[in-house]
C-alpha cells in the first residue's frame, strides 16, 4: 500500500483533501516535484530544491548524504509523466496539471553559440536565441555567464561595426548582459573606457525602447564605485537619455531602467547637479501621480537624494506641482514613500526656505497630514522630521485660503523627546480652526 501525505486543495464549493503520493514529493522542499531530477544515486528530487542545495556549496546527496562523483541532473521523465497524470485526474478537485518544463541550457551548446558570434556567424540570429535561454531561468543565466559571455557580448556590444552596421543584434547581445549576473566583475572581464560608455549612451538616447531599457540596466550595473559613476556623468547625453526613459509613462519596465540608473550614478554631488540639470526633478514630479507602487518609492528615493544639494532643493521648490506631490503622497502609498516625501518636504522647507514653498504646502493640507503622520507613525526619524515641519509652518496661520477652506493648526509645545504635548504636560494636541 502506498504510504501518502495530505495536500490540502481549495475548490469553489468545499474544503476538500486530496491524497499525494509521498513519492511525488520533493524530499527537500517536500511539495509535488515539477521538474523531477535524478542524482547518480538513484535519488530523485526537484530540480529547484537541489540546484539550491547545490548553491550553497553542497557536494552530497540530501537523503544518503553520501559525496557525489558528479552533479549531473538526469530528467526523470517517466515520474513526471506520473506525476502529469495524477494532476490530470485529480482536476476535479482543484490540481493543476504542472507544465512540461523546459531543458536547462547545455553549456556545450552555449559555448558553441558564443563562438559563433565572436566569428560572426549568423549573429543576430544565434544572439535572438541565446537570449531566449537566458530568459528562461536563473540557471540559463549561469550557464551563459559561466561559458565566458561577458567578455564576448562585451566586445561585441562596443565594436564600431556592430553599432554601425548590425543595430539590432547590438541591441540583442545588450538585452542579454542587461540580465546576466554581472556584480562587480564586468570591469574586469571586458574594457569599459570613454569609448564604450559613449556607445553605451549613443543607445541610451537613439536605439529602440528595448535597447535604450537595457543601455540603462547595463550602465546601472558598471556603476558600481565613485570613480565609475564620474566616468558614466561625465559621458555626454547619458543624463538627457535617462529623463527621456522617465518620460516613457506608458512603459513601467523603462521608468524602471532609467530609476534604477539615476540611483546608481547619482551618489557624487557632481552627478547629481547634472541630473539636475538634464530635468530629472521635472520628470520625477510629472510621473508620480501616476506611477506604480514600487516606481513612486524609487523616485521618492531619488528626489531625496537630489534634496541632499542646494540644485535639488531649488528646483524642487521651483517646480509649481513639486509641494503638493509630495504632500498628497503622505500616507497614501506606502510607509517607505510617506518617509522619502516627509524627508524630501523637510530638505526644500529647512535649506531652502521660501513663503511660496510654505504656502504651497498648507494648500496641499500639509498641517492635518502632518498631525495625522505624528499620531500615527512609529519610526521616529519620520516623527522628527514631521514635527519640526509643524514647528515651521504654525506661524503661517494667515496664509490665504480657498473660499469655506478649513486648516487646522498645531498649537504644541514639544517636549525633549520629541513627543507633541500641551502646556499642562499632557499629551495631547490643540487645534485651531480658522475658516
Amino acid at each position: 500500500m502506498v504510504e501518502t501525505s495530505r495536500l490540502r486543495v481549495l475548490t469553489k464549493p468545499k474544503k476538500q483533501e486530496v491524497a499525494v503520493p509521498d513519492f511525488f514529493r520533493c524530499p527537500i522542499s517536500l511539495e509535488l516535484m515539477r521538474d523531477p531530477v535524478t542524482l547518480c544515486t538513484g535519488q530523485t528530487y526537484d530540480r529547484y530544491s537541489i540546484e539550491k542545495w547545490f548553491e550553497k556549496g553542497h557536494n552530497t546527496c540530501p537523503s544518503t548524504m553520501q559525496v557525489l562523483d558528479s552533479t549531473e541532473l538526469v530528467p526523470n521523465h517517466t515520474l513526471r509523466r506520473l506525476i502529469q497524470d495524477w494532476c490530470v485526474s485529480n482536476r476535479c478537485n482543484g490540481v493543476e496539471r504542472i507544465p512540461t518544463p523546459k531543458q536547462p541550457a547545455e553549456p556545450r551548446q552555449v559555448k558553441q553559440m558564443l563562438q559563433d558570434v565572436a566569428m560572426g556567424r549568423d549573429s543576430y540570429g544565434v544572439l535572438r536565441k541565446l537570449r531566449n535561454i537566458a530568459k528562461e531561468s536563473d540557471r540559463n543565466r549561469r550557464v551563459i555567464s559561466d561559458a565566458g559571455a561577458i567578455p564576448v557580448l562585451g566586445n561585441f556590444v562596443f565594436s564600431p561595426d556592430s553599432l554601425g552596421k548590425n543595430l539590432e543584434a547590438c541591441e540583442e547581445a545588450l538585452g542579454i548582459l542587461a540580465v546576466l549576473p554581472l556584480q562587480n566583475m564586468t570591469r574586469k572581464l571586458f574594457y569599459v573606457g570613454p569609448k564604450q560608455l559613449t556607445a553605451l549612451s549613443w543607445l541610451l538616447c537613439r536605439g529602440s525602447l528595448d535597447g535604450r531599457i537595457n543601455a540603462a540596466l547595463l550602465l546601472a550595473s558598471l556603476a558600481t564605485d565613485d570613480e565609475m559613476k564620474l566616468s558614466v556623468g561625465a559621458t555626454a547625453g547619458v543624463f538627457e537619455g535617462l529623463v527621456k526613459l522617465l518620460k516613457e509613462d506608458s512603459y513601467a519596465r523603462a521608468i524602471k531602467a532609467g530609476l534604477k540608473a539615476f540611483l546608481a550614478i547619482c551618489g557624487p554631488k557632481k552627478n547629481r547637479v547634472k541630473a539636475v540639470e538634464a530635468g530629472v526633478v521635472s520628470a520625477i514630479v510629472e510621473l508620480l501621480p501616476e506611477a506604480e507602487r514600487s516606481n513612486t518609492e524609487r523616485a521618492l528615493t531619488l528626489m531625496e537624494l537630489l534634496c541632499t544639494c542646494a540644485d535639488g532643493r531649488t528646483a524642487v521648490s521651483a517646480h509649481a506641482l513639486a509641494v503638493p506631490v509630495l504632500v498628497r503622497i503622505i500616507l497614501r502609498v506606502s510607509d517607505c514613500a510617506t518617509e522619502h516625501a516627509i524627508s524630501c518636504l523637510w530638505a526644500v522647507c529647512q535649506h531652502a526656505p521660501k513663503e511660496c514653498v510654505d504656502e504651497a504646502a498648507v494648500q496641499a493640507g500639509i498641517l492635518t497630514q502632518l498631525l495625522h503622520l505624528i499620531q500615527v507613525e512609529s519610526n521616529s526619524r519620520t516623527k522628527q522630521k514631521a514635527t519640526e515641519l509643524l514647528r515651521q509652518l504654525r506661524h503661517r496661520g494667515d496664509l490665504p485660503l480657498h473660499k469655506g477652506a478649513a486648516v487646522a493648526f498645531a498649537v504644541c509645545f514639544v517636549d525633549a523627546s520629541g513627543m507633541m504635548a500641551s502646556a499642562d504636560g499632557r499629551n495631547h494636541v490643540f487645534l485651531r480652526v480658522s475658516r
